[in-house]
């Protein structure tokens, strides 16, 4: 194990132990829709900055082949309750600024871009899994490149006024690296806008090794401290955090319960539908994801 990735501690010791079973179940572990919740490989702790992340053989996305080969038709049944969610957080951002050059990284399917563009946005995205850019281009008419932002090329002189990366910065090996090359993309005066988990979330906290938060395709966990180290060290100054809320259908989360079995998710689906709540949404803010807004420190 060499030094820690955020502040170069030499001093890493294991947190939690890997819990991944030795016969899993079939399907992708880097969709969005993904059940392995809460499987993971060993998980490390650096013990001076508290910096917590995954073996790096854990599938990053830095290495994009696993996430350009990620189909996953059951999120297009989210598309709904995901402009729900980031219609929200796009309430907020047009608050702190006025411009209306937007870039999402790792835009998956294009919805909250396609949101954006409908509120008078001019929009880009970036995003590795070939499925979801070809979707979002095909289906929804959005400029998304194929690939990494590192890969990607924007028009000379072009920089935006803000750029997004909703649950991206734990899927990152050097997320440090992957913010300042988001700096270099925004204005002066742009915003970055991130949501990720928090370890210091009570959940986190109670749950332990069992977060669903800790799973294969995850790589970063943040604290409170390595939050704002991280944007730190990336060159940026926080504007605000808060607790994000996710819109979620019931017919979704009944579907859910099928990382417990068959059985359940099939009872529990007859019955919202039974009772007519299949499209009832729920808002759920208390498994330890947050917000992030912060804007490039001064040089």
């Amino acid at each position: 194990m060499g030094p820690c990735p955020l502040c170069g501690g030499a001093e890493i010791r294991v947190l939690y132990p890997s819990n991944i079973p030795e016969h899993r179940r079939p399907g992708s572990r880097y969709g969005c829709t993904s059940f392995e919740l809460g499987v993971h490989p060993d998980i490390f702790r650096c013990r001076s900055c508290t910096f917590t992340f995954n073996a790096a053989a854990s599938g990053p996305l830095d290495a994009l082949e696993e996430y350009a080969r990620v189909d996953d038709p059951a999120y297009l049944e989210q598309r709904e309750s995901r402009r729900l969610t980031y219609g929200r957080e796009l309430d907020r951002i047009e608050v702190l600024t006025s411009g209306r050059e937007l870039l999402d990284v790792g835009s998956y399917t294009g919805f909250f871009l396609e949101q954006a563009r409908e509120r008078g946005w001019s929009v880009q995205g970036v995003e590795p899994s070939k499925w979801a850019a070809d979707y979002a281009r095909s289906s929804l008419g959005i400029p998304v490149f194929n690939g990494s932002i590192e890969a990607w090329a924007p028009p000379p002189g072009q920089r935006f006024d803000v750029v997004t990366l909703w649950d991206v910065l734990e899927h990152l090996t050097d997320p440090v690296d992957v913010l300042r090359h988001v700096r270099e993309l925004l204005r002066p005066d742009g915003l970055v806008a991130f949501t990720t988990h928090n370890l210091d979330a009570p959940l986190a906290r109670l749950l332990r090794g069992r977060y669903p938060f800790f799973m294969e395709m995850h790589t970063v966990h943040l604290n409170h401290r390595t939050r704002d180290l991280l944007l730190e060290k990336a060159g940026f100054e926080r504007v605000e955090r808060h607790v994000h809320r996710r819109a979620l259908r019931l017919a979704y989360l009944a579907s859910r319960l099928r990382r417990l079995g068959e059985l359940p998710a099939r009872v529990a689906e007859g019955a919202v539908r039974r009772l007519g709540l299949a499209d009832r949404v729920l808002w759920i803010g208390f498994v330890g994801l947050e917000t992030v807004l912060a804007r490039p420190r001064a040089i």
